[in-house]
């Protein structure tokens, strides 16, 4: 085999692309793989089936790792609003937290895995026909927040 025809070939071993959702308030972790007819037990956990595209994130240069996913709605679009339904009802500030696990060969250890966060400001957006999730690296409940200014250490507000 020259150079030519292996980096033509795809890998016969079989591949799974998985996502998971986790997040207190859900009742269990919303776990999906790619393009598979059934579910499928990966890393000891049973994933369900569903079509999506999955741009992973960018591994080179500076840039902040970024995951896009779309789902269409048809097939994922009702648990993903029951799920942001319990979040938003149980008014938890936690962050939903996002897994992209690659397995090829083997089904228990991941070869590829990124633990991500759900954006806060159109990480999951519905439209017509698709539901897109995006996760970064950055986690929204570390972002940097001002003091709060009270007359005791600032005592320049006691005359106001």
């Amino acid at each position: 085999m020259d150079k030519k025809e292996f980096w033509s070939t795809k890998n016969p071993l079989p591949q799974f692309q998985a996502v998971v959702f986790s997040h207190p308030a859900f009742t269990q972790d919303f776990r999906l793989v790619a393009d598979q007819f059934e579910p499928v037990t990966l890393g000891g956990q049973v994933h369900q089936p569903a079509p999506m595209t999955v741009k992973p994130p960018d591994q080179t240069g500076d840039a902040t790792a970024k995951l896009t996913l779309a789902f269409p709605r048809n097939v994922v679009g009702r648990e993903f609003k029951k799920q942001l339904k319990l979040v938003r009802n149980a008014a938890m500030r936690a962050p939903i937290r996002c897994w992209y696990r690659l397995y090829l060969d083997d089904r228990s250890t991941p070869a590829v895995e990124w633990a991500l966060y759900v954006s806060d400001a159109g990480g999951v957006t519905f439209n017509a026909e698709a539901v897109q999730v995006t996760a970064t690296l950055d986690n929204p409940m570390r972002r940097s927040a001002g003091p709060i200014y009270t007359p005791d250490p600032f005592t320049g507000l006691e005359l106001i």
